[in-house]
This record gives C-alpha cells, structure tokens and sequence, in this order.
C-alpha cells in the first residue's frame, strides 16, 4: 500500500513539474510585470551586468524547483507582486505561485589574476551544472562576408572591452585549472564565432592539449563548424575531447541554406554538414555528437523528423525557445507560441528517450541543455521529493 502511495507521490510530482516547465514557456512568451525597485530590495548578491543582452530580467523558481526568467513586458497578463516580503506571480488578479528569487552564485576563483594580467573571468564563465565555458573568439567571421546567421545577434552584441577578442591556450588551461581544483566546474566547453577551418582546428588542439598536461582525466565538448575534410575531426578524438558538436541551427535543407548562408557556403553545405555528425558518431560514439537547433524556427513536424534521425544515430539534439534578437534581420518578428515550444519538447524528448539517450548527454553539449535537459530528468524520475534540483556533472576527481 506505502508502495503505490509512493508511486502516486512521484507522479503527481512529476505532472507539476511538467505544468511549471509549461509555465516558464508562458512567461518567455508574454514577458511579467514587476516594479524593479521591489525587486532589487529583496535580492542580496545580484549584480546588473550592462553587457547582458536580457538587462532588466532577473531569474527565479517556481514552488518545484523550475526555474525562469521574468522578462519586463508592459502589456502581460503575468505580474509578480510583493507581499510580506515575498514576491509572488499572479496571473491577471489570481495569484498563482509563491515564488524564491535565485541569486548568481558568487565565485571568488573568476577574480583570481592569471599569469597573463588577466582575470579569469574574462577567459571563461561557470554555468550552474558545472561546466567551463570559454568562447575562445569573440567575433563571427561570416560578420566580414555578410553571411551571419539571420537569427544571431554574435556580431551585434555589447561587448564588455575588458574581454580579449581571441583567447590563448595558455589563458584558458589556466583558469581552467583554478576552477578546477577549487570544485567549482570540470566538464569543458569551448565555442565562439564562426572560425576559419585551419586555425579552429589548432587553437582548439592546443587548448586541450595544454588542459591535459596538468589533468590527464578530461571531459569536454569542442563546437566547431563542419570542417571541409571529415579526417580532422579524428584529431579532436585524438586531442582529448570527448564530445563533438555541429549547430545546424536548423533541420530543414533549404532554411538552412537561407538563415544560416555561410555556415552553407563555407562549409560543404547542408548535406554535409549531415555527413559530418553521421561520421562524427563513429569517432565519438552514440551520445558524444551533438547539434543545437534555434527551436520554432523549423515546422513542427519536420523539426521532430529531425530529432528522429538524429536520435536514432546516437546524435544529440539540443534547442532553446526562438525570441527574436535585437540588432537582427528577425528583429520585430514574432516568435512561437509557448505551445509551438511545449509541444516540440514534450514530443523531442520521448524520442530521445526511446533512442537511449541520457541525462548527462542532454548536458554535454555546446548549450540548452537545461531546456531540454531537465524535462528528460523529469520523464525519467531524476528528482528527490517534490522538487527537481539544479544539474551537476559528475565530479571527474
């Protein structure tokens, strides 16, 4: 009997968690009302960031666990109002949920000075799960041939002058390091702009290769672009990354021929860049190749095609909400419905169930992880009581 009473628990929790991801669905949508002075009083440790593209949103937690971003919007049915000292959503005048505003965890080591003059914080960033994230160039070269992504705002973004436009290997193994050793992240991912194929190649080399002359145990994703020659991408095997990535940012041929015109032409095209995360998996394995995908962009059938295909190759799909960025071609246009976007989720997910992939693989690679990360850990049971608590990667010391 304490069995079944067990059982119900766990999946009454589990519909509440989906209900809440469904939730922040709504609120990326329509945006939340707030006055930001209450706001601000009530949180400790937070620092506006003026080169974050989303100033003025701060993220909180639903009464499960389930985290969101209140985006300021004027005209919205969603507010959050103060009460007590607590602020809660109200959807028009119906208060719907309590909610705990999270606060940035505060690492003391991203202000170590490196040997460089540098501090580490402007060579990587720490993201929640523990992953080092270091975005080795600071710029898009298909910014200097007009080919940028029509979605992507890389080349139209604030930049914080005290952050180097290219990071060196020696920079980036040491920073890893300190964070490394003082338990704050392990698990690697190195990305940026669009790079011209043979100094991509090298730079990522020698970072990890620099990375492992001090931690010979070593876990990490490169995301590169398709390279015109599919022996290269043996070397990355060679060099020590565990995981592969291709955004294709896009699943159907001509789209991506559109949106993404010089990730096309520079790179083989749409077909090969298929080829390249087929061939990928037999260097990698099931589970190490992965691709992230601008999700609402594609229709909602042939997207869910394409997680199809890729799945059952062992290639993992990773994809986010698309909201129209300031400064782009898709300025002022509108975005997909938080249904559009639960619907892909709910579906994209039970296939990537079915084909085995796991929840740490959700989080391995080059971004969106929790997007479609958590919703796997939810279908699959991966939580304590009635709350789902923040992924970490497995301790690699």
């Amino acid at each position: 009997m304490a069995e079944n009473t067990d059982i119900e628990n766990k999946q009454k929790t589990k519909q509440a968690l989906l209900g809440e991801v469904r939730l922040a669905l709504e609120l990326n949508q329509h945006g939340i009302r707030f006055d930001a002075e209450q706001i601000k009083a009530l949180r400790t440790n937070a620092v506006e960031d003026p080169y974050r593209r989303d100033r003025g949103a701060f993220e909180f937690a639903l009464p499960h666990g389930i985290t969101a971003q209140a985006k300021p919007a004027r005209w919205t049915r969603y507010s959050i109002q103060v009460d007590g000292g607590k602020p809660v959503l109200f959807d028009d005048e119906t208060p719907i949920a309590e909610l705990t505003l999270t606060e940035p965890v505060v690492h003391p080591e991203l202000d170590q000075v490196l040997s460089t003059g540098e501090k580490v914080r402007s060579i990587l960033s720490i993201d929640p799960h523990g992953q080092v994230n270091v975005g080795f160039s600071d710029e898009c070269s298909l910014k200097d041939a007009g080919e940028d992504c029509l979605f992507c705002s890389y080349n139209v973004r604030e930049r914080d002058p005290s952050r180097p436009k290219i990071k060196h290997a020696r920079q980036i193994a040491e920073g890893y390091d300190i964070v490394r050793r003082a338990g704050k992240a392990n698990h690697f991912k190195i990305s940026g702009g669009f790079i011209p194929e043979r100094r991509e190649l090298e730079s990522y080399i020698d970072v990890v290769e620099a990375i492992r002359e001090t931690h010979k145990k070593f876990s990490g994703v490169a995301v590169i672009g398709a390279p015109a020659d599919l022996s290269i991408l043996s070397k990355y095997k060679e060099a020590g990354y565990t995981d592969i990535s291709h955004n294709l940012e896009v699943w159907d041929k001509d789209l991506f021929a559109f949106v993404c015109l010089g990730k096309s032409r520079q790179n083989g095209g749409y077909q090969h860049w298929v080829d390249s995360l087929v061939a990928s998996v037999e260097i990698f394995g099931r589970g190490h190749v992965h691709s992230n995908f601008v999700g609402g962009l594609d229709t909602k059938e042939g997207f869910l095609d394409g997680i199809e295909f890729l799945s059952s190759k062992g290639i993992v799909a990773h994809f986010g909400t698309f909201r129209p960025e300031k400064g782009t071609p898709f300025e002022g246009h509108r975005g997909a419905s938080a249904e559009h976007h639960w619907e892909l989720l709910d579906r994209a997910t039970d296939i990537q169930i079915r084909h085995g992939i796991t929840i740490e693989q959700m989080y391995r690679g080059p971004g969106s992880g929790d997007h479609t990360g958590r919703v796997v850990r939810i279908k699959k049971g991966d939580f304590e009581g009635d709350r789902l608590e923040t992924y970490k990667f497995p301790s690699l010391d």
